[in-house]
């Protein structure tokens, strides 16, 4: 079996570095043996609707906008076909019902979650730490939005915000996690920043992952340090 992995529009959705999610992803398959395939979508070409995990990045107002409108249903055919997706701010922010953009404009999302975003009346920038509602470490990222993002639903949070803003409107919360979907806030690239929150991802995928000897060693080796103080 090889594992297909889909960068969605990074051209469009990359403002923040989020490529490194999908390079993580990659690297930590790869040092697992694991055959895959790397597929990166731009504009003009077909969007698979067979993959297996579906990458999207941070992006600006007429990009997230230019970037719905090419995605269209095809990722909800995905996820209906039973993919896995990533998503990044703008792209956390794609999956719902709407989203704002400038001009006091509200836009049509993709409609594979119930949320929705509205724009804030401060911008959130700085370091965000949240405690994960999965049995992984504290998540760490950095935020930089613009809008603030409400569940229409009953939803479980990536994770219950300690420091920054996160999903905001006077949550606590950052994020969202559902069968197949985990959105976040958290930019840095989030993957790379949070290599537990990688395997957690790519478990759910194709299942049960064996440790990286190198952070066996490494573990190992701080383990062996911490006896000698």
């Amino acid at each position: 079996m090889t594992l297909t992995l889909v960068h969605l529009l990074p051209e469009l959705l990359g403002t923040y570095g989020d490529r490194g999610n999908v390079e993580i992803a990659s690297w930590r398959l790869r040092e697992r043996g694991i055959k895959h395939d790397v597929l990166t979508v731009g504009i003009g070409d077909s969007i698979p609707t067979t993959a297996d995990l579906y990458f999207l990045g941070g992006g600006e107002d007429d990009a997230q906008i230019k970037a719905c409108q090419i995605v269209g249903t095809s990722l909800a055919k995905a996820v209906n076909n039973g993919a896995h997706v990533f998503a990044v701010c703008a792209g956390f922010q794609l999956l719902g019902t709407t989203f704002p953009a400038s001009g006091g404009r509200t836009v049509e999302g993709l409609g594979i979650v119930p949320i929705e975003t509205v724009s804030a009346k401060t911008r959130s920038v700085g370091e965000i730490l949240s405690k994960p509602s999965i049995p992984i470490a504290t998540l760490t990222g950095f935020e930089n939005h613009a809008g603030q993002t409400r569940f229409l639903d009953e939803l479980q949070p990536l994770g219950v915000v300690t420091n920054g803003i996160g999903n905001g409107l006077d949550t606590n919360i950052d994020g969202l996690v559902t069968e197949q979907i985990v959105g976040t806030y958290m930019h840095g690239p989030a993957l790379a920043r949070n290599p537990e929150l990688a395997d957690w991802i790519l478990s759910r995928v194709i299942g049960d992952l064996v440790p990286l000897r190198a952070e066996v060693f490494n573990e190992l080796h701080n383990e062996r340090v911490n006896s000698v103080k």
